[in-house]
Formats: structure tokens, C-alpha cells, sequence
């Protein structure tokens, strides 16, 4: 059992191009095997060229997933909602779920009107996404 403490980082992000369908699933692909190789877990949400993720595991290694996040070129105006020590992982069967837009229609509608962008949705927006794990 990992007796180190965890950490959690959500954040927002704008994508640098209309994300297709293929795209997406490499993308969620590649970060479930590299987060089962880190010992992160976690949830992310696209809609309407918007990406929202929870990002949570072993400080070194989230910290380190971050700062590539902030780097990669396909995000812009990415903005950090939370970073916060956790006793236990709010998603911890999950290397990486993936919710796509119809997904979030169907099971979170709310939170369409929310993975906008925008500064004043942040606090709804993470109590949604956390609403995942539910």
C-alpha cells in the first residue's frame, strides 16, 4: 500500500484545434496507460472544444503531469482550479475515465453550461466534475 500523500489538481483549458473523435481517443488512450504506469487517476471532460480534468496521485508525479499539461500544445488558456492534498483518491478505479460531449449531455447536463471557459463557472464547474466519482 502507498503510504505517501496524494494530491489533486483540477484545471481548465481551451483546445488549440476542434478535437475529432479519433483524436480523443488516442488522447485518452495514451494518458490511461501513462497515468496506470504513475499511479494517477482521475477524470477528464471535452466539450465544445473545452477540456476539464481532475488529476490526482503522488505529488512528484501529478506535479510533474501538470507542468507537461501547461506545456502541450494542444491546450490554451489553461487555467488551475484546484491543487489540494487529499487522504484518498476520489477516483481511484480510474487510470483516466473520459467523458465526451454526448456522455456529459446524457448523465451530467449541467455541466455543459459550465466547461465554458469562463472564471465565474470554476466553483460549479469542479463540483461537477467531482460529481463523476459518484
Amino acid at each position: 500500500m502507498n503510504l505517501s500523500p496524494l494530491i489533486s489538481v483540477s484545471y481548465i483549458s481551451k483546445a488549440t484545434q476542434d478535437m475529432g473523435l479519433l483524436a480523443l481517443m488516442r488522447l485518452t488512450d495514451q494518458a490511461t496507460q501513462r497515468n496506470q504506469k504513475l499511479d494517477l487517476s482521475g477524470v477528464l471532460f471535452y466539450e465544445n472544444q473545452h477540456f476539464g480534468q481532475i488529476l490526482e496521485g503522488p505529488p512528484v508525479e501529478v506535479m510533474t503531469m501538470w507542468k507537461k499539461i501547461q506545456l502541450d500544445p494542444r491546450h490554451q488558456e489553461v487555467r488551475l482550479l484546484k491543487m489540494e492534498g487529499v487522504k484518498e483518491r476520489s477516483f481511484p478505479a480510474w487510470s483516466m475515465r473520459f467523458f465526451l460531449a454526448k456522455e456529459i449531455i446524457q448523465k451530467m447536463p449541467n455541466l455543459v453550461g459550465v466547461l465554458d471557459g469562463l472564471p465565474e463557472h470554476d466553483v460549479e464547474l469542479l463540483r461537477l466534475m467531482r460529481s463523476a466519482a459518484e
